[in-house]
């Protein structure tokens, strides 16, 4: 189902002990076209992945059917642009030596500072950046046996994991972050 904002929040999990920048640049790669996503349908049954299983199951319905459990989070962070000023095309804005951008003012320019402060919020109510609930229910009584056997993927993202938050339209990376400490959930409230 997507949402109404215009925005997807692609979550990316790797291999344990990979570091967080492979993972968030794999994850730039599949926006890029470095890499090539395989949609649900054509992952092979079992463990296709990290956090990833494929299985039949039994439904009341024919439709397939994806679940997703992981952490919420609430991440801030700031820091000084100026320090890494070269990463951030800074450099020479910074040189109070020259004047830049001409037209922007009556005298000319140079950055004297320079900062970010960033938020991400994921919870089950969406992405300021969204959680997941999940419920299990058992059968009370005598249920009827699910007349449907459907392909299930289940993606447990329950250890450090990136975010990206993407426009949906011209694919720009909104916000991106990584949750290196990711709140447990019960394992029964999984799926």
């Amino acid at each position: 189902m997507l949402g109404d904002t215009g925005v997807d929040v692609h979550l990316l999990l790797g291999e344990d002990g990979v570091a967080p920048g492979a993972v968030l640049a794999a994850g730039l790669g599949v926006l890029d076209g470095s890499y090539r996503p395989v949609s649900g349908d054509a992952l092979p049954l079992g463990r296709p992945g990290p956090g990833l299983r494929v299985e039949y199951a039994r439904s009341t319905t024919r439709e397939p059917e994806l679940r997703v459990a992981t952490s919420p989070f609430d991440l801030t962070g700031e820091h000084d642009l100026l320090a890494s000023a070269g990463v951030f095309g800074l450099t020479a804005a910074a040189d109070d030596r020259h004047g830049h951008f001409p037209g922007v003012g009556d005298v000319p320019l140079a950055v004297r500072q320079a900062g970010q402060a960033a938020r991400a919020r994921f919870t089950e109510d969406g992405f300021e950046a969204a959680a997941v609930t999940a419920l299990h229910a058992v059968a009370g009584g005598c249920a009827p046996r699910a007349p449907y056997r459907i392909r299930r993927v289940s993606l447990e993202v329950d250890r450090p994991f990136g975010f990206l938050a993407v426009h949906r339209t011209s694919r720009l990376v909104l916000s991106a972050g990584w949750v290196a400490d990711p709140v447990e959930y019960p394992r029964d409230a999984a799926y």
